[in-house]
């Protein structure tokens, strides 16, 4: 089995146990993070893992992570653009 599969296995068994458990989308996005199944966040099984992620989320409607919102430039106030 490939690493995809068996990462998608293991989301769909934990979203079907969050379900049971009556879990809202973002508690069973927590919970599927929370419960990477490999040794270490790195190497292929990590990029599958996040593919898998990704075309899970998408399928199941979960949300995806977003960038953080940067902090407030110092030199502006209110986060209001400095006159030039």
């Amino acid at each position: 089995m490939s690493w995809y599969a068996t990462s998608w296995q293991h989301m769909h068994a934990q979203h079907q146990q969050a379900l049971a458990g009556g879990s809202n989308p973002d508690e069973i996005a927590k919970a599927i993070d929370d419960s990477y199944p490999f040794s270490q966040r790195s190497g292929w099984a990590y990029k599958a893992w996040l593919d898998a992620r990704r075309d899970f989320f998408r399928q199941h409607n979960l949300p995806l992570r977003r960038a953080k919102k940067p902090a407030p430039d110092l030199l502006c106030k209110d986060g209001e653009a400095p006159d030039d």
